[in-house]
């Protein structure tokens, strides 16, 4: 597959306000906040980047793709775990037992906090850059005080919330003792194309907060999105597979539902019987259900299967949603649409979608009707 560009932007690539986060003191609470594509993640790696030599810093990331695809943007080994892994870790080695929980993997927090209480934790040095910070609770954030732990680094986006238990904005401010105006806000989208991001901005869902900034007109794309309503399953893939051998340089991004999904799609886009101009396109996927070793270069072009929840932090040339097997749960519309917006604006280039023509999972009243938003077409 052919190569491409990953890697860290250098301190001289970096804008105004990256500029002013570079510069920040070494300790203390900072939030910084900005929607798809401003470089959170960048700022977070660059700042890890300080530390390294002193080994005084821990990077943090929601879940196991992102942490890899994280270790691949930087020259140097990094010291980056998942939040929860992490956190698992670090309890057992000061409270010497196992995480209480008030279910499997969901940390009984109130009893976290009073078995640190108990003891005595010292104040620690330690730095902890947490990536996708909206994802963890107040209480996580509350535990680890009682830890001592008080040099933090949270970069956030409370409109890309996946989990039930979330930390807006304005709660992520509070637990770290930050004003308003202490609070970083990363506006410029270096990601996404114009049409990519005019649709993504449909999703949004925080009344509070201004829509963030639409990259200009003239950045580089591969037109408006289009929904595809299909009947024979092979021909959408093979949709795909043409698409990716139209430059191999390109990382395919194909996001669905569930498991299941996955499987199927993963399965047939390595096994189909194509002809191509190029190699057939490697095909890679990964389920935190697997309990594997994350396998997915970011360096090359390629095709990557993931569940939607998986993907948070990342990004594709181009990318492929398969609506089939969402749904739409006690009218939430707005958790459907936060999905949508983070699943949308993973997207550089390009954005499809797909879904069949028995699906009535409820979607489609989310999707934006405009045409020079959403373009729709069939296929047989």
């Amino acid at each position: 597959m052919g190569k491409r560009t990953f890697k860290l932007p250098g301190e001289e690539e970096l804008n105004k306000d990256q500029d002013r986060i570079y510069d920040l003191p070494e300790d203390g609470p900072f939030l910084v906040v900005g929607g798809p594509g401003t470089g959170k993640s960048v700022v977070a790696l660059l700042r890890a980047m300080k530390y390294h030599g002193n080994d005084d810093y821990i990077f943090l990331t929601y879940n196991h793709v992102l942490n890899m695809a994280t270790k691949q943007l930087v020259d140097t080994p990094l010291k980056s775990w998942t939040i929860k892994s992490w956190f698992y870790k670090m309890y057992g080695h000061f409270a010497k037992e196992s995480v209480p929980e008030k279910e499997p993997y969901k940390p009984d927090y109130d009893k976290i906090k009073t078995k640190f209480e108990s003891l005595n934790m010292a104040p620690r040095s330690l730095h902890l850059i947490i990536d996708e910070g909206q994802d963890m609770p107040v209480k996580f954030y509350e535990a680890l005080m009682y830890a001592g732990y008080q040099n933090f680094f949270v970069v956030a986006d409370q409109n890309q919330q996946i989990t039930d238990d979330h930390s807006s904005r304005q709660e992520l401010a509070n637990i770290l003792g930050l004003d308003v105006n202490d609070v970083i806000e990363l506006k410029e989208n270096f990601r996404n194309s114009h049409p990519v991001a005019l649709f993504a901005s449909h999703f949004f869902t925080d009344p509070a907060s201004p829509l963030p900034e639409l990259p200009p007109e003239s950045r580089s794309s591969l037109g408006v999105p289009v929904l595809y309503e299909y009947e024979d399953f092979t021909t959408i893939v093979r949709m795909m597979l043409r698409e990716a051998d139209k430059d191999d340089r390109n990382l395919i991004g194909v996001v669905v539902a569930n498991d299941s999904q996955r499987d199927r799609f993963a399965g047939a886009l390595a096994s189909i019987d194509i002809d191509l101009d190029n190699p057939h396109p490697l095909v890679s996927t990964y389920s935190s259900k697997d309990k594997k070793q994350v396998n997915i270069d970011f360096s090359e072009g390629g095709i990557v299967v993931l569940n939607d929840k998986s993907i948070k932090g990342l990004e594709f040339d181009i990318v492929f949603i398969i609506i089939d097997g969402f749904q739409i749960y006690n009218n939430d519309i707005d958790a459907m649409k936060k999905r949508f917006y983070v699943m949308s604006s993973r997207a550089m280039k390009k954005l499809v979608l797909f879904k069949s023509k028995g699906y009535n999972g409820g979607v489609n009243r989310i999707l934006p009707d405009d045409e020079k938003i959403l373009k729709r077409e069939t296929v047989a």
